[in-house]
């Protein structure tokens, strides 16, 4: 039956809503949404860690701004790091996300000797980011979902490493660093190291990232863990060579017949008189499996392992707060008063000192104060029963001591 007029076949209503009305369950529609990645660029001075970055992210007919890489001053770094903060972003239709890349670049641990501090500005840097996101979730004026706002923390670090020699600094810095965040060993230059150093060095690398064998350190460089599944969606599914590290090339040198094709492809290069080093060619570099992980088969799982990681930070960061206030409470009822009156004995007064204005004291309250005041309810009973008459006078008792101590 219709109420306004002619309806449509119901052969046509079925097949329009066979979505709704069969035996599959409708997909529901989604909103757009953002996801951010913070990665960490970490590595000695002169090592390409500028060039890498650029290489990485770039894409055909738009270079990343990247800050001069010629020098990047610890002063800098320090005051304004957004200031070495490089950022991409880009859509997936199919999931409706919206990807927000930061890449952070920081100074060359070799420009200051003094790598204690160093490693002190590193660290610091990232428990920040931990901290500015714990201030976000805790703030009483926040008004947006922090689903919306842009998360600071660092998902993962990418850490350059020099060819030829893994130096002692080297897994000094990355076992410090790696407490804080996984790392991502990058060795790059690999143009500069034969087939066969080439291969020793990697191997040497790897085994000197699950054993340092430095003193003082234990246990092995944190390096992040990507699944073998993403690992062969990446390309790297030749298991005999081990990967991390990652042995790359780089180069602002750019391919322009490829750059100009059609398609356009970003192909960076390095020439040299006895050929060409391409970045992107899997037989000289792990550079586009290495982008393949960090832009597309990996994203998920970094993101993943940021938030199990700073949710265990933030139960050790929460259970330390309740911990100081429990201790804070023991300063003020034992060992305060105790520090108090032991500053009283070195100034002069003595203990019996203290017991005798304590006694005095407690006997003028007593006498000032009738007994019923202080006791309340039934303190008129035993005013009572105190002065009722006696038949014969007797010596007053000696002043009852007050606590056990006087």
């Amino acid at each position: 039956m219709s109420l306004g007029g002619p309806s449509p076949p119901r052969h046509s209503l079925i097949v329009n809503d066979t979505n709704l009305l069969g035996t599959k369950r409708p997909r529901p529609h989604k909103i757009w949404k953002k996801k951010y990645i913070k990665v960490m660029v970490i590595g000695d001075s002169g090592l390409g860690k500028t060039t890498l970055i650029r290489s990485l992210m770039s894409t055909p007919g738009e270079r990343l701004q990247v800050h001069d890489g010629s020098y990047t001053p610890t002063e800098q770094f320090l005051k304004d790091p957004e200031s070495l903060c490089s950022t991409i972003s880009w859509r997936d239709e199919e999931d409706r996300v919206i990807w927000v890349y930061k890449i952070q670049d920081t100074p060359g641990y070799g420009d200051d000797l003094n790598i204690d501090k160093t490693v002190k500005n590193l660290v610091s840097f990232i428990e920040d980011q931990n901290v500015k996101w714990l201030g976000m979730e805790q703030s009483r004026d926040r008004k947006d979902d922090l689903g919306e706002v842009e998360d600071p923390r660092v998902d993962v670090c990418l850490f350059v490493l020099p060819p030829h020699r893994l130096r002692a600094i080297d897994l000094k810095v990355m076992y410090e660093v790696g407490r804080y965040v996984p790392l991502v060993p990058i060795v790059t230059k690999a143009d500069t190291m034969t087939i066969r150093e080439a291969a020793a060095y990697r191997n040497d690398v790897a085994t000197k990232l699950s054993n340092p064998m430095l003193p003082g350190i234990r246990d092995k460089i944190n390096v992040f863990k990507f699944e073998r599944d993403t690992m062969e969606r990446a390309g790297l599914v030749d298991q005999a060579t081990p990967a991390p590290p990652f042995l790359v090339v780089a180069s602002n040198d750019i391919n322009e017949e490829f750059n100009g094709g059609d398609p356009p492809v970003f192909w960076p290069e390095r020439r040299y008189q006895w050929g060409t080093a391409e970045a992107f060619n899997r037989e000289h570099s792990d550079l586009l499996a290495l982008r393949a992980l960090l832009l597309k088969e990996a994203l998920e799982e970094i993101n993943k392992s940021k938030r199990q990681r700073y949710e265990a930070w933030r139960r050790r960061t929460l259970g330390g707060v309740k911990a100081g206030r429990h201790l804070r409470r023991i300063l003020m009822w034992t060992i305060i008063p105790a520090v108090a009156a032991l500053q009283i004995g070195r100034k002069g007064v003595s203990m019996e000192q203290v017991r005798s204005s304590v006694r005095s004291t407690v006997s003028t309250v007593r006498e000032r104060v009738p007994w019923g005041r202080l006791v309340g309810r039934g303190g008129e009973k035993k005013e009572a029963k105190a002065a009722a008459p006696t038949p014969a006078p007797v010596p007053a008792p000696p002043p009852k001591k007050a606590f056990g101590l006087f």
